[in-house]
């Protein structure tokens, strides 16, 4: 019995699919309810960034979780080009000026 993950995970900003061989220590920070045991028909919707697939949620801009690392694994899920010249801040500016993520607007 294989177990195979039920959707679209991010672990340390590295995302893991249903079709992906996730290392065993990788698996091991993913909770049981992220899992099937192979036998069961899973949908899962691809995320990607246009029609009507689902897109994947951006990381946090700030706090734990927005590193550049995170960053990057978005942009690449959705197509945005980036170089290995880019801050974390350019990889977020190249993300809202193709459309991916909203601006973010000054807090009154």
């Amino acid at each position: 019995m294989t177990r195979q993950l039920i959707a679209y995970v991010h672990v340390d900003g590295v995302p893991y699919g249903p079709d992906d061989k996730v290392p065993a220590k990788i698996a091991e920070r993913i909770g049981a309810h992220a899992w099937t045991n192979g036998d069961e028909q899973v949908e899962v919707s691809t995320p990607t960034g246009g029609g009507d697939g689902l897109k994947s949620e951006a990381p946090p801009r700030t706090g734990r979780g927005s590193g550049i690392e995170a960053w990057l694994a978005f942009a690449e899920q959705h197509d945005v080009g980036t170089d290995s010249d880019m801050t974390r801040d350019d990889v977020i500016a190249a993300c809202e000026a193709a459309g991916v993520i909203e601006p973010d607007q000054p807090k009154e």
